[in-house]
This record gives structure tokens, C-alpha cells and sequence, in this order.
């Protein structure tokens, strides 16, 4: 029933943005010809137009499935999607235009892809907003058992207990392990694992089965994809190896044996180039267009104590180089000799050393760090090619000496001012999950991903998430 409404709201939702887009051009190419300047357009051209939009658009969307509702995705994600669905369909359209009809002027295809941009995120994102609303008074919810041991990555796990408006009701954990009774009995229903899933399946409500063990067993994922697939109950398995898989490996055949192939492909040269080039015009874009608040900025931190503008201190770059960081100063100046008092106020594990509430940390200072300001002059980093825009943070030396050797890696990659730790938690997060964060953002990098972690960062500064 739930899946079949589904499907239906997805054919209704492609339907509405293929009307949409039509509609938006049928607005740029009246106010074209009325306010701007005469252009001749012939009826059988416009005509024509029309069934491009309708064919292509229609066509995209149905194939980046912009039609299925959403339960788990960023609005910066959704922009990235619908960013490429426009340029995509508009060059598309361009191409179309020049073989079927006498000219279109590029001043409407140009406004067109504009406003179409605007209307498709704007109508896509409140669509999903209501969505959530409802979704967070307990309409439209799927009941899901998670199964999970002590390895399991529990931030997924509270995110589907207690954000509501993704729609997920946590019916049950099974898991034998102590951890997870400890931290969520409280919470939900945690069942012992020897139980029969398929028995427990039949005499209860379960839409999906989410298996997030971090000790994976083949026999075991196999059985239970059998026990859900025989009623028809949607199972999803998370597992690090997925993002590894995702991106370096392939599936080829031995005669009719399946293998899944890893081959040490070398890295995307171009993307990484294309990296480079935006990270550098957009930095010095940036720099010109905030010049103001980097002079007042300077000014007020001058004017609460006197010291230094900026706080320089050696990070870790691109595989062990070491560099000067550039930060606005948010502590006091002796911050870092004072720092062998505080070690034991430590909040964070691991090599890292974070206080929620730290004396060191001035009125300015309390402030640039709560709206992520103080990394402004970071730019400048980027700019000398030092950083990127997004990349895992850079370390202090004596942090890269105490790293387990798996955790080097995040090294492979430039360092940047925002990446996945910097929008999901940031202090919140333990030391080991954001290490694994940043092994995700290496295993999955691409431009699409930077953009979304790009925009994310943005809410996080204006909505003061900061810490």
C-alpha cells in the first residue's frame, strides 16, 4: 500500500515539474517579446519548443529520479541534482533548437534555465518540507527494525530514533550487544538475536529491515535477505565496504561466477584539476567580496585586547607537508601555554583536544567560532594552494604522531576549511567516527560532493551552528 502510494506520488510530482518547466518558459518567452526587446517567434516553433521541454525533462527526470519522494537528503544535495538536471536539459534543449527550428535567442534559453532552476528546487524543496511536517506528526512513517551489534555506527542509529520527520519509526534494534542495550533500551524494544526474523516479520508491522553490523556475515545478511524478500519487506544493508565499492570496484564474470573487481585505478586528474581552478577563483572571489568583514573583524579583535589579528599555527597538508594555518585569533594570547592546565577538561577523544566552553576563548572570539567566521583568512591558505575549499580538516603535527595508521590516509587529500565533520556534529562527534567521516568523503569524493558540503557549510554559518 505505502510503496504503491509512493509510485503514484512519483508519477504526479515528474508530471508537475515537466508542467513547470513548460510553464517557465512560456513566461520567459512572453516577457522577452513584451519588456525586453520584439523577437519573432513562430507558433510551430514554439510548438516545438515545448515538446523538446516535455520530452527531455520528463525524460531526466524520470532517469535522476527526481520524482521519488524523499525521506533522507540534504537540501544542498537536492540544489547539486536539480542543478545538474537544468544544465543537462538545457544544453540538451540549445542542441534541439538548433536542428529542429529556424533560432531561438540564447537571451531565452539563458532566462529560461534560470528561472527553471529557481521554480524546480523551490517547488521540489517545499514539497519535501511538507513532507517532513507530516512525516513528523506520524503521517506517512515505515516501520523499520535495525539489526546492529557494538561496531555498528551508533550516530546513524540515534539519527533514525530521533529525527522524526524522516518519516523512519524505530520498531525495534535486535542485537546481543551491551553497548547498544545500554544506550537504547530505554528508548525502543531491543531484541535478542535469536529470535527468527522471519517470525518476527510475520506477527508485527515491519516496512524495512536496515542491517548496520559492523562485523559483517555473509550467511547471516543472505538468510535474512531471504526471510524479507519472500513477503516483500524492503532490506538495506550499511557497511564501510560500501563506499569503497561504490567507487573502485566493478562487477565482472567468470563464465556465470560473479566477482566484484577492486582495481587501483588512478585518481580522477581532470575532476581534481577542475578542483583546483574553482578553489582558487572562488577564493579570490570571496576574498574581494567580504574585504569589509575581514577589516572589521580585524578591528573589533584589536579593540577587545590589543594582540594580534591572526593566530598562525603549523598544520599537516597534502601527504605529511607542513604549513602555517591561518586563523582569526578567537583565544587570548598565551592560549597555547595555558592549554597543559586544561588537559584534563578534555572533551574530545582521541589525539584531538576540544572544550565546549573554553576559558581561553574571548567575547569576539566566542562569537567568530559560533558563526564559523574565524576560518575566514583560511582563503588566503587556499589561495596559495595550501588548502582547498573542502577536504578533511588539516591537523596539528603532534595530533598526525599520535594516528593509528589507518587513519594517515585523510592525509591523501588536500586539507580544507569545510568537509562531512564540519556540518554533522562537529564537537558532537567522536574522534574515531569523524576519522571515518573524512575515509568517507576520500572513498566518495566528487564535485557534485563538494558543492553539497559547500552548501551545508552555508547553513551552518547563517544558522549559528557552529562551536
Amino acid at each position: 500500500m505505502i510503496k504503491g502510494r509512493e509510485q503514484t506520488l512519483a508519477r504526479l510530482s515528474t508530471l508537475m515539474q515537466v508542467g513547470l518547466s513548460v510553464a517557465c518558459y512560456w513566461v520567459v518567452a512572453w516577457a522577452v517579446n513584451t519588456f525586453l526587446r520584439p523577437v519573432s517567434i513562430a507558433i510551430h516553433d514554439n510548438n516545438t519548443i515545448y515538446l523538446l521541454i516535455i520530452a527531455i525533462w520528463y525524460t531526466l527526470i524520470k532517469e535522476l529520479n527526481l520524482g521519488k519522494m524523499l525521506r533522507v537528503k540534504t537540501y544542498s544535495e537536492l540544489f547539486a541534482e536539480y542543478f545538474a538536471l537544468v544544465v543537462i536539459s538545457s544544453g540538451l534543449l540549445y542542441l534541439g533548437s538548433l536542428f529542429l527550428i529556424d533560432s531561438v535567442p540564447t537571451l531565452i534559453l539563458a532566462l529560461f534555465a534560470c528561472l527553471n532552476l529557481i521554480m524546480l528546487f523551490g517547488f521540489r524543496m517545499l514539497s519535501y518540507r511538507i513532507f517532513k511536517l507530516l512525516r513528523g506528526k506520524g503521517y506517512n512513517t515505515r516501520n523499520v527494525l535495525i539489526v546492529a551489534d557494538d561496531e555498528s555506527y551508533l550516530h546513524f542509529i540515534d539519527r533514525m530514533l530521533f529525527i522524526r520527520d524522516w518519516g523512519y519509526n524505530v520498531w525495534a534494534i535486535m542485537s546481543d550487544g551491551k553497548q547498544i542495550k545500554t544506550k537504547y533500551e530505554s528508548h525502543v524494544r531491543v531484541l535478542h538475536e535469536h529470535f527468527q526474523l522471519s517470525e518476527i516479520i510475520d506477527a508485527n508491522v515491519v516496512d524495512e529491515v536496515i542491517y548496520c553490523k559492523g562485523k559483517f556475515d555473509n550467511e547471516e545478511v543472505r538468510a535474512l535477505i531471504y526471510a524479507c524478500s519472500e513477503v516483500g519487506v524492503t532490506f538495506r544493508v550499511y557497511s564501510e565496504l560500501l563506499s569503497v565499492v561504490s567507487k573502485q570496484s566493478h562487477l565482472t564474470y567468470f563464465k556465470e561466477l560473479p566477482f566484484l573487481t577492486f582495481s587501483n585505478t588512478t585518481k580522477n586528474y581532470f575532476a581534481l584539476k577542475v578542483k583546483e581552478l574553482l578553489d582558487f577563483l572562488f577564493s579570490f572571489f570571496i576574498v574581494v567580496l567580504i574585504s569589509p568583514v575581514l577589516l572589521a573583524i580585524a578591528v573589533a579583535i584589536k579593540i577587545e585586547d590589543g594582540g594580534s589579528i591572526f593566530f598562525r599555527q603549523k598544520r599537516v597538508g597534502l601527504n605529511g607537508r607542513i604549513f602555517d594555518c591561518l586563523k582569526f585569533r578567537t583565544m587570548v594570547e598565551n592560549a597555547e601555554a595555558l592549554r597543559v592546565k586544561l588537559e584534563n577538561l578534555n572533551e574530545q577523544s582521541g589525539p584531538v583536544f576540544k572544550i565546549k566552553n573554553d576559558p581561553r576563548v574571548t567575547r569576539v572570539g566566542r562569537f567568530l567560532r559560533k558563526t564559523s567566521l574565524d576560518e575566514l583568512p583560511q582563503f588566503f591558505n587556499v589561495l596559495k594552494g595550501e588548502m582547498s575549499i573542502v577536504g578533511p580538516r588539516p591537523p596539528i603535527p603532534s595530533e598526525v604522531q599520535q594516528y593509528k595508521r589507518w587513519q594517515r590516509r585523510r592525509l591523501s587529500m588536500k586539507p580544507g576549511i569545510t568537509c562531512i565533520w564540519q556540518v554533522s556534529g562537529r564537537n558532537n562527534i567522536p574522534f574515531e567516527e569523524w576519522m571515518k567521516l573524512d575515509m568517507l568523503y576520500i572513498d566518495t569524493w566528487s564535485l557534485k560532493l563538494d558543492l553539497m558540503l559547500f552548501l551545508s557549510t552555508i547553513k551552518v554559518v547563517f544558522t549559528g551552528e557552529g562551536q
